[in-house]
């Protein structure tokens, strides 16, 4: 229930400030619109119904769940371009204030891509080998606190890749593409690990019928399915590099 309000409370503030843009006639690009859209039906495909009931008695579904959070969801939300809805929507007073937090030093540190990277990495791996994953089996406000840091340490991960204005600290496009070949084999090594594991690393799965099948199906799973946002995000890194290339000639 919580969840769902949420989304529709982001869902009413964001349909608020592209109204307030649309009545005062400043260009916002319809693209951003239909990513937080699809942001937002991703979210509700990944949280409820048949994914997250199977997620329940499947590692390989859980594991689905997860990376439409953190390789759909995140992404989306980003490309929905929610900071510059914001400094369009608001007052004066308050898009400026937004704009200096935006310019901020801790803005540049959390952006700089080695920081997202590291953040993003000890997220992944420290809650995968360690307790916190089983308590997240087995208490819903665990689960849920665990999708959340999921979610946040994601947008902060892709926010340097995909830089969407207003991004005051971009990383130029070399710098980028070398963080996302940094990143491929970031999920791979994780999925590697638990498809050769030879014991089952969570005991909720334990007593399931073919739960080591079921975990190094989710490993590769990872292995797998991991690498393909980044592989999507390496192309449209290099279209919009070459695209720029050819304004500033």
């Amino acid at each position: 229930m919580i969840v769902l309000l949420s989304l529709a409370i982001a869902a009413l503030l964001y349909g608020w400030g592209f109204a307030r843009v649309r009545r005062a006639h400043r260009p916002f690009p319809p693209s951003a619109v239909l990513a937080f859209a699809l942001a937002l039906a991703a979210l509700v495909i990944a949280l409820f119904g048949p994914i997250d009931e199977r997620a329940t008695s499947s590692l390989t579904w859980h594991m689905v769940q997860h990376l439409i959070l953190i390789g759909v969801v995140a992404p989306l939300l980003l490309l929905a371009a929610a900071p510059r809805l914001a400094l369009a929507a608001l007052p004066s007073g308050r898009a400026g204030a937004l704009a200096a937090i935006l310019r901020s030093p801790p803005a540049r540190v959390l952006g700089h891509p080695a920081v997202a990277w590291l953040q993003f990495a000890a997220v992944l791996y420290a809650t995968h080998f360690s307790p916190l994953y089983e308590a997240a089996l087995e208490h819903e406000p665990v689960h849920a606190a665990l999708h959340a840091l999921y979610l946040g340490s994601a947008l902060i991960f892709w926010a340097p890749l995909l830089a969407v204005a207003p991004a005051p600290h971009a990383p130029s496009h070399p710098v980028r593409l070398l963080a996302i070949f940094l990143a491929i084999p970031m999920s791979a090594f994780l999925g590697f690990a638990l498809y050769v594991s030879q014991h089952v690393l969570y005991a909720h799965y334990a007593a399931r019928p073919g739960a080591l099948d079921d975990q190094a199906a989710a490993g590769a799973t990872m292995w797998i399915l991991g690498g393909a946002p980044l592989f999507i995000v390496l192309l449209w890194c290099v279209a919009d590099w070459g695209a720029r290339e050819r304004r500033l000639a």
